[in-house]
């Protein structure tokens, strides 16, 4: 009965062992046969790291240049009086024949829009306490004239009618052509980048391959430009407005 259970147990460290080898076997060959789903690194010697990738590395500079289409002017209707409540009508009768002015003129509501407005006491400081002699009430508006060759002719018909403040005009360009004229200065600077890559790839006696990384800081773009008042009908010059863009470029070489 021993004999029998010595043999029993022989049997099984033999099953054992059998089944172990062939385990690692079936590991071995799965790892042998294993295609990761991305490349891995190549060494040509262990410890060596991979050598990096030969860049030149160029900025470039666009500009375009375009007319503007859209002009804001921001004027106000300033009115004084002895009482606060006289001040306020006669400014709401001026303000008011100025914009009915604007729409006559062509200006769309839609364009006009208020922007502040005031009602402060005027003090007399040379009396002690000082006292309040009267009321100033500003009230201050911008409207958006989208015919450039009117500028002039709407600015003195609000003066006309009322108008007494003209702060600023601010021209612009609007959202979509504005848009596309970026895409033009960033393509501009694109096209410098590439023109500075291939002179330093031709100097160096390299191959150019193509760029491998691009980057685009944003460019100046135009802001605010007043009028000059005379006597006569306003003369309003909006010029060329500049929008610029500078790349940053990373080309491959051989």
């Amino acid at each position: 009965m021993e004999l029998n259970g010595e043999r029993r147990i022989y049997w099984l460290l033999a099953v054992v062992v059998i089944a172990l080898i062939a385990l690692n076997g079936f590991l071995v060959y799965r790892t042998s046969t294993y295609n990761p789903p991305y490349p891995l690194p190549t060494y040509t010697q262990l410890g060596e790291e991979p050598k990096s990738a030969k860049t030149i590395v160029v900025s470039g500079t666009g500009s375009v240049f375009s007319k503007p289409d859209l002009a804001y002017v921001t004027i106000a209707v300033q009115t004084q009086s002895k009482d606060a409540q006289s001040a306020q009508q006669d400014n709401a009768r001026k303000m008011t024949t100025t914009i009915d002015a604007l729409k006559s003129n062509g200006i769309s509501e839609n364009d006009i829009r208020t922007v502040g407005y005031r009602l402060d006491p005027m003090m007399d400081y040379e009396s002690k306490p000082p006292v309040i002699v009267g009321y100033s009430a500003v009230n201050t508006i911008q409207m958006t004239v989208r015919d450039l060759n009117n500028v002039g002719k709407i600015i003195d018909a609000a003066v006309s009618a009322g108008t007494n403040v003209v702060q600023n005009i601010q021209f612009a360009i609007s959202k979509d052509r504005l848009s596309d004229l970026r895409n033009e200065a960033i393509a501009s600077a694109i096209r410098d980048a590439k023109k500075k890559a291939e002179a330093t790839s031709k100097s160096l006696g390299v191959e150019l391959i193509g760029p491998t990384e691009v980057s685009i800081t944003p460019g100046y773009e135009p802001g605010p430009i007043l009028y000059k008042a005379e006597n006569v009908q306003t003369p309003v010059t909006p010029g060329e407005l500049e929008i610029s863009s500078t790349v940053q470029v990373s080309y491959l070489f051989k």
